[in-house]
């Protein structure tokens, strides 16, 4: 992986990704219940690692694409892993072995996720970048209540002038009400 671009990554990590949900698609007609329930999880992984693509395109720093990406290439490998191990021993424990291990993949991309979001909500400590910040937010979730709830937690936070806070928080509250 060391010689390969970050597009190439990227290209790889969908094919695996295609592979697995074609597999996924495959053993779900002759699945069981508790087949089912592996097979959702395995789902529920590649479905993180898409939201985290997205997250990454959305939040992350160009310094870290490599790295992410790279995250991304080896946990569908993991995966594929996963369910090969599976198909090869279908015993109980072999089963709760490779569902522990989906379980954590999925936790770490998760992790994963929410650091970057920390990241970047740690990093906007100035008047500007904050209300850049809350821009983008309101771009991606539209008239939210957690993107308000941030947004007055944030502003107790960083304000230190309460008279510009209070104006300020008065002005949003105003066009909140109207756009929601």
């Amino acid at each position: 992986m060391a010689g390969m671009t970050i597009t190439k990554l990227t290209d790889k990590y969908t094919i695996k990704r295609n592979k697995i949900r074609n597999q996924t698609t495959l053993l779900r007609r002759q699945a069981e219940d508790g087949v089912a329930f592996f097979l959702d999880k395995v789902e529920e992984t590649i479905n993180t690692c898409d939201n985290l693509l997205l997250t990454w395109r959305t939040h992350g720093t160009p310094l870290g694409d490599r790295k992410m990406k790279k995250t991304m290439y080896t946990t569908a490998i993991r995966l594929l892993e996963e369910i090969e191990h599976w198909k090869d021993n279908s015993s109980t424990d072999d089963t709760l072995t490779s569902l522990t291990s989906v379980e954590i993949l999925i936790e770490k991309i998760r992790e994963i996720n929410h650091a970057i979001l920390r990241e970047e909500e740690d990093a906007a400590t100035e008047f500007p970048s904050i209300l850049k910040l809350l821009i983008k937010k309101i771009n991606i979730t539209g008239n939210n209540p957690l993107t308000r709830q941030w947004w007055y937690d944030v502003m107790t936070d960083h304000l230190p002038c309460l008279k510009m806070k209070r104006n300020i928080e008065r002005r949003y509250s105003i066009a909140w009400r109207k756009g929601g």
